[in-house]
């Protein structure tokens, strides 16, 4: 389990060998045998007893950004597991249960995908998403034809079918939304309107988190799995962001229904269109208070954040039974 302290003046000291965490509301103990990382997102006071306790168990500690990018990690330079873990990641990355992995990962997205659509089609009145919903539902199980193989052997098949997916479901999308945001296509570096501006500023203060997680986790995020190793690019990142995608896509899909992102948030150039600072005055807060809120995902109720974190230690532990 990872530790998250991500809200502000909460204390961490050691009692009786264990962490004791006293906050404004109320007290909690946890036992460091449950922990496998503490993630520290927030303004927090940790004792040297604490410190100290977490280095004899082996539990690393990270500290992040406010938008959940890594800036430090404090750990014994004696550590043995995380470095195991990270052999066994590249050799679970050669067995078929990293294409189930990768598998159970899109089933998820677009599981997401057709709840973001559905919610449109709600509050739009919009019958004509009903088809694209069944499609994807339909199509997302084409997936499975290849569980039980290797990633290298049905890489392009996985993408194929996740592209095909992805393109229905921005057209349905795109044309769906109220008439100042709609769109054509997905467009990236740069979009070509707001709402694609929008969401590519979302995603990468999602991918942010994502990594974030992944260290906290105790995985390497160079190594992907589905994603072809790039040098110096978090890889696996962008496999664990998948699932959520489609939870910022309705985030935004909410407030255009509700008409809150406005022109004056974007600038535009010869290249296409950018979030300006007046955007980002917006969407900064909105993205951190969506991390906060509180959401069901996999038979879990908790934070948005502390779900991208679990999914993360998901997979740690995954890798780690597979080994065995």
């Amino acid at each position: 389990m990872q530790l998250v302290l991500d809200t502000k003046n909460i204390a961490v000291t050691k009692k009786n060998g264990i962490f004791h965490i006293e906050t404004e509301k109320n007290n909690k103990s946890i036992s460091p045998a449950k922990l496998s990382s503490i993630a520290i997102t927030a303004n927090i006071t940790i004792s040297t007893g604490a410190i100290m306790l977490a280095i004899q168990h082996e539990i690393p500690i990270l500290l992040f950004d406010r938008i959940g990018k890594a800036k430090a990690r404090l750990w014994s330079p004696y550590f043995e597991s995380i470095a195991t873990l990270r052999r066994n990641q590249v050799r679970f990355a050669d067995t078929p249960e990293a294409t189930a992995w990768i598998i159970d990962l899109f089933q998820l997205k677009s599981e997401a995908q057709v709840q973001t659509l559905s919610l449109l089609r709600k509050k739009r009145s919009f019958t004509g998403l009903g088809p694209t919903i069944d499609k994807i539902r339909l199509d997302s199980k084409n997936f499975e034809r290849v569980r039980g193989t290797l990633i290298e052997e049905c890489r392009n098949q996985i993408m194929g079918t996740e592209g095909s997916l992805a393109k229905i479901y921005w057209q349905s999308l795109g044309s769906a939304l109220p008439r100042l945001y709609q769109f054509k296509k997905r467009s990236r570096k740069p979009a070509q309107d707001n709402f694609n501006a929008a969401l590519n500023y979302l995603y990468g203060m999602l991918y942010s988190v994502v990594e974030g997680s992944i260290f906290a986790a105790g995985l390497d995020p160079q190594l992907g799995l589905l994603h072809a190793d790039e040098y110096r690019k978090p890889t696996l990142s962008f496999d664990l962001i998948e699932p959520f995608r489609p939870w910022v896509d309705a985030l935004l899909v909410q407030q255009c229904l509700e008409k809150n992102v406005a022109n004056n948030f974007f600038s535009k150039n010869q290249f296409g269109i950018f979030l300006n600072k007046h955007g980002k005055a917006f969407f900064i807060p909105l993205f951190n208070d969506f991390l906060r809120s509180d959401r069901n995902f996999l038979h879990q109720n908790t934070t948005v954040k502390n779900h991208i974190y679990f999914l993360s230690a998901r997979l740690a532990q995954r890798i780690r039974s597979s080994m065995q």
